[in-house]
Order: structure tokens, then sequence, then C-alpha cells
């Protein structure tokens, strides 16, 4: 795989001929697969000096591409070829996409890298027929087998082959600025209820020291009794 990916990056045009794969033979290669939507794209240099193209990716879900572990939604899918500088490397068969397109990639990791496993024959378009999400070849299209599947029957398919599901991959969510601002800390939180806390009891400490202990009320009321009665038996 390594070589057959030197191969394509070092020719300067390579004409690219597909044997047709189906869906199921084309899972059981990937790696990974993506459902997402297409970002942008820029070329690289590599470490041993051939071209690629990076395409970036928005996850809405996957499989093998570990968005929980890298916390992110976004992936990196690279293919041969592309412009660096004054040179120029063509690939026939690369899959194009418009920004915000939705898209279903199949993909190989390669040197710590994402590959778009059989070019434009491992991606799938997303579009709408009715109700139905409909995916649609780059390169076979009108193929009766593999050229146009429903979404929900491929990710039924996914579970078969992959032994599990398809996973949403979760958007982190960023608080805004002015929320940033109206937000304290939680040591600064702390401080504002101790505050508060200790201005009430000492509150209730002033209210203990100025008033009178219901006991001495008692006491003084018992006294003013005894009073009252042995002045009438002097009587």
């Amino acid at each position: 795989m390594k070589l057959i990916i030197f191969l394509l990056m070092t020719l300067p045009v390579f004409a690219t001929t597909f044997q047709v794969q189906q869906v199921e033979q084309q899972l059981r290669h990937a790696d990974g697969i993506l459902i997402g939507h297409y970002l942008k794209k820029k070329y690289v240099q590599l470490e041993d000096g051939s071209i690629a193209t990076q395409m970036v990716f928005r996850m809405q879900k996957e499989i093998g591409l570990q968005s929980d572990l890298l916390g992110m939604d976004e992936v990196f899918i690279h293919y041969p070829g592309g412009k660096w500088k004054d040179r120029i490397v063509e690939v026939q068969g690369l899959p194009d996409f418009i920004p915000g397109e939705q898209v279903v990639i199949f993909t190989r990791s390669v040197d710590n890298r994402y590959w778009g496993l059989n070019l434009g024959m491992g991606t799938y378009k997303v579009v709408r027929y009715g109700k139905d999400a409909m995916m649609i070849n780059s390169i076979f299209p009108n193929e009766p087998k593999m050229g146009q599947i429903k979404l929900e029957d491929f990710e039924k398919v996914v579970r078969q082959i992959k032994g599990g599901s398809l996973k949403v991959v979760t958007i982190q969510q960023y608080p805004t600025e002015k929320e940033q601002d109206s937000r304290q800390p939680a040591s600064q939180q702390e401080a504002k209820n101790r505050t508060v806390a200790s201005g009430s009891e000492a509150g209730e400490n002033n209210l203990g020291e100025t008033g009178i202990h219901p006991m001495w009320l008692l006491v003084f009321l018992g006294f003013i009794g005894s009073c009252f009665r042995l002045a009438r038996q002097r009587q």
C-alpha cells in the first residue's frame, strides 16, 4: 500500500483505472468511515518530499477515526497529488467537492495519516430524494449494485461488517465572550458566598447581644409575682 501511494505521488500524471468494488468489499478494506461535510483543502509536502492534497471534513458520524479520543470534530483526509511551488502532480480519479457538501468517505490509515480509500470510488456524495438520503458514488453513479444506496441501509451494512454502529460526533461547545465575562471563577463565587454568610451571622450575633433572653424574662416575672404574694400576706 505504501509503495502504491509513493508511486501515485511521484508520477507527474497518473491515469487511474478502477475495478468496480461493492460497498461491502470496500467496507472490509477500510480502517474508517466518515459521514460529514467537506470544508476546504490545501496542498502539503510530506516528509519524503512527495505532494499530497489534504482535505478537511467536519464529522457528523464516524467509525475508526477516534473522534472521542482526539476530542475533535474535524478530520484531515489525504489524497495523492497536488501542487507545491513549481511542482504539479496530477492524479486522475480524485474526488472533487463543493464546500458544505455532505459526503461519505472510506479511509485507510498509513503512517499516522488518514488516506481516502480507492480515491473517488471510495467516496459517496449524499443527496436527498424526497424523504430518503441517498449515497451517490463519485466514479460509478449508475452502477446498479454500488452506485446508489440509501444512507439508512448503508449504516445497517456497516453494523453487520464492522460489528459496531457509526457513532455520532459531539461538537464541542465553547462559551461566547459575553458569557465568559459574566461568569465568575469558582474561587470568587465562594468568596462572595462567604461574605454574604458572614454578614448574616454578624446580624444574628448583634441581635443576640442587644435583645433580652426569654429565660431572664421568666425569672423577672417570677420575682415580681413572689413580691406581690408576700405583700398580700402581710396585709
